[in-house]
């Protein structure tokens, strides 16, 4: 999972209507596939999902999915260039300043995120 920052603001995206969660907001993020490395997952994310390239990705915490029982959740800061992103697998993005991501209707590991981030920006 990646949060992306720029501004004093995270980006955020909206998972479409039809899947679990569907209409709710969260940070980018993926599944790890075999053979995949951590960074490898978080660069095939953000090019994936947004066409966006990383310039940067450090590792914040790591804690269990709520959602998914057995799962972990890796969460890193990505940070990127591009001020431009073309959608894949998402009905929306917006870049929302951290003091206001509360307000949102967001997925339940991203509620997680949001209590922990403070400490890292």
């Amino acid at each position: 999972c990646g949060v992306a920052c720029r501004e004093g603001k995270a980006l955020i995206c909206k998972r479409p209507l039809g899947v679990p969660y569907g209409g709710c907001w969260e940070f980018p993020s993926e599944t790890l596939d075999e053979g995949d490395t951590l960074e490898d997952c978080l660069e095939r994310t953000f090019f994936e999902r947004l066409s966006v390239k990383l310039d940067r990705a450090c590792p914040m915490y790591t804690f269990d999915s709520i959602c998914d029982k057995g799962c972990r959740i890796f969460t890193f800061r990505a940070d990127f260039g591009d001020k431009t992103t073309d959608l894949t697998g998402y009905d929306g993005a917006k870049w929302v300043s951290f003091n206001k991501l509360a307000k949102f209707r967001l997925f339940p590991d991203s509620v997680t995120i949001v209590k922990g981030i403070e400490k890292f920006f």
